[in-house]
């Protein structure tokens, strides 16, 4: 005897929305404009790292992003069927790292989506990694005969010039230590969106503006 009309439900997905940007100058125009804020002093300057200003969405020569942002991100939420009067970015920010800088695992609170696109990519430069956000999920793990995105507690993006990748902001990530043997800088812009709207669900009224 067996089962028949075997089906497999998927539940409780998190996902990664990932595409490419058709147009790869527009890295080279954010790495110019990133490059001069640099130059500017116009953030915060570390050893093996430089990070802008957490505002530089509202700076003009970051607005052909922010359009693509605001695309992208509304493809997302629609995909998830999210009720909005309208979306926005509620903060963007670059950082300019040794390509073997690692960041360690964190979350983005008080925000529905974020992303990043990688300016720069040099070759094997730090990979983003996302961690199952499930707390239990790991309480046993058996041996598998391959990794697979359904059995992995983790999953590794390589970054590749002009890639965009938008997720829930709960999903924790960060970025591995890199292999790279250049000293080229790995570049990236991160931002969060949220909505504005109101939320109607009963016991749970909240008007977001």
């Amino acid at each position: 005897m067996e089962l028949k009309e075997r089906q497999v439900i998927q539940l409780f997905p998190s996902c990664l929305f990932v595409g490419k940007a058709t147009d790869l100058t527009i890295c080279d125009r954010l790495e110019k404009a990133i490059r001069a804020m640099q130059k500017a002093g116009d953030g915060v300057t570390l050893e093996t790292s430089f990070m802008t200003r957490d505002n530089i969405h509202t700076r003009p020569e970051m607005k052909e992003l922010c359009d693509l942002v605001l695309q992208e991100s509304g493809a997302v939420l629609d995909f998830y069927r999210i009720k909005r009067t309208s979306h926005y970015i509620t903060n963007m920010w670059a950082n300019v790292t040794n390509p073997n800088h690692r960041h360690a695992l964190h979350i983005h609170p008080n925000c529905l989506l974020s992303g990043i696109i990688y300016v720069t990519a040099p070759p094997d430069c730090g990979p983003t990694m996302w961690a199952d956000p499930r707390p239990g999920a790991r309480m046993i793990e058996p041996s598998v005969t391959e990794m697979t995105p359904f059995n992995s507690g983790q999953f590794l993006i390589a970054p590749e010039k002009g890639v965009m990748v938008i997720w829930p902001s709960y999903l924790p990530h960060a970025v591995e230590r890199g292999r790279s043997r250049t000293h080229d800088d790995r570049i990236i812009v991160a931002f969060n969106v949220m909505i504005r709207g109101t939320i109607d669900i009963t016991t749970a009224h909240l008007e977001l503006k």
